[in-house]
């Protein structure tokens, strides 16, 4: 089975009606939702109103966008001094090998997470499990790993899926007859597999949740139709090589409202969020249905 999962559900409502068109007018089958978003119980109503087929949720753990669920004062490390979200992919990797205490950061973490999570709770039917992956892939990071599976453990929570951002190659075979390659997108795809190689070592049980291949990174933001059948080629020339079940990610949530564009924290988001690149991601989807 392939998943085609949109990314950053609930960030704001005219946002998230752009994905809902892709659920209803195209093959979007999954959602991660944002869980400290302040629009966020709005927008799941939305999707409870306006959605016309089912669809499968889950958490969007964030440490890069907005503020904490949790009181600032208690998640120092993770906040600048306006109390939104402030730490950095590399700050985190620093973190697993610089020599210094860890545990107080991984407190924090587990604190913020939790807080996400439970908050996500009441959305996911009953007995049916949590997913789980993140912004930006956050969760990659062997130290933000470690306290997420010890979060899992410690509340027991029934984690069904953790997203494992790591891509096979098999998926970009003639990679140059793909269009918006970029370098930037090649170096972070090697990184998060090797992450994710760490993680795995470290944490096999929770490494092994995971039931899915994944694609997305290689061409984040520029998943469009051209690109999307020639990932879908490479499935159907090499099934064997991958797993029964298939995330393809997509980010068609597009942030074209000005007062919302104004709320994005992170400034290394605003371009990406508000990309008119992600309209062309929805539109890939809507016509590869057609």
């Amino acid at each position: 089975m392939i998943e085609f999962h949109a990314d950053d559900y609930g960030l704001f409502p005219a946002a998230s009606r752009r994905i809902i068109e892709c659920i209803n007018d195209g093959y979007i089958s999954a959602v991660s939702i944002m869980p400290n978003s302040k629009h966020l119980a709005e927008c799941m109503d939305i999707l409870k109103k306006e959605c016309k087929k089912e669809v499968r949720l889950t958490v969007h753990l964030n440490l890069v966008e907005g503020s904490p669920l949790s009181p600032v004062e208690e998640v120092p490390d993770l906040v600048d001094a306006d109390g939104n979200f402030d730490v950095s992919f590399m700050e985190l990797m620093l973190n697993c090998v610089l020599p210094g205490p860890k545990k107080s950061l991984k407190e924090q973490i587990k604190k913020e997470f939790k807080l996400q999570i439970d908050n996500c709770l009441k959305y996911f039917p009953d007995g049916k499990g949590i997913r789980l992956d993140s912004h930006r892939h956050y969760h990659a990071i062997p130290i933000v790993f470690d306290a997420l599976d010890e979060l899992i453990r410690e509340e027991g929570y029934d984690v069904i899926s953790v997203r494992i951002p790591q891509e096979r190659p098999e998926f970009y075979r003639h990679i140059l007859r793909f269009e918006y390659l970029k370098p930037i997108n090649v170096v972070k795809t090697i990184l998060l597999y090797m992450l994710c190689r760490i993680d795995g070592l470290r944490h096999r049980g929770l490494y092994d949740s995971y039931a899915s291949d994944f694609s997305g990174v290689m061409f984040s933001g520029h998943m469009t139709y051209k690109n999307l059948v020639r990932i879908l080629g490479n499935i159907s020339a090499n099934r064997g090589a991958f797993k029964d079940n298939i995330e393809l990610l997509f980010h068609p949530g597009a942030v074209l409202e000005e007062e919302d564009a104004e709320q994005i924290t992170d400034m290394s988001d605003v371009g990406f969020m508000t990309d008119t690149m992600r309209l062309r991601e929805g539109e890939a989807v809507k016509k590869l249905k057609r």
